[in-house]
């Protein structure tokens, strides 16, 4: 009887604890962690529209979406003042997801998900020499 008493009361110490460092936690960075469902579901559903994914891979690549936005909003928040190391760390990321698409999507998808990366990250000129300038 002792030692369940004691095994409860060290379980309550530590489980206390653990809940106090957690509160600590959302304290210093209020809000829920995890990104929006609604955002998560349309960067997935418009992957599956460019990428034509099966089942299977909507649902594994919603889960890789899930993290990468989560971990995303972290990063963000976390190094929001050195820029430069908050870039490594997000083209640490990107390379993260790279690597989780290519084991859930086949070679085709990947080349396609690899030309739409390009296509977003590269910046486009203004149409008429004119535009965007001081002239």
């Amino acid at each position: 009887m002792r030692t369940l008493l004691l095994t409860f009361l060290l379980i309550g110490t530590l489980s206390s604890a653990a809940f106090a460092q957690r509160r600590d936690r959302y304290a210093e960075r209020p809000g829920d962690t995890d990104p929006s469902i609604e955002r998560v579901d349309e960067v997935t559903r418009q992957m599956s529209t460019q990428l034509h994914l099966n089942e299977a891979q909507f649902i594994k690549l919603r889960e890789v979406n899930k993290v990468k936005l989560a971990r995303l909003e972290e990063i963000q928040w976390q190094y929001v003042e050195d820029g430069q190391l908050r870039n490594a760390k997000i083209a640490e990321l990107e390379a993260q997801y790279e690597a989780e698409c290519g084991r859930i999507l086949t070679p085709s998808q990947l080349s396609l998900f690899r030309e739409e990366q390009k296509r977003d990250s590269t910046p486009t000129g203004p149409a008429n020499s004119n535009e965007g300038g001081l002239g």
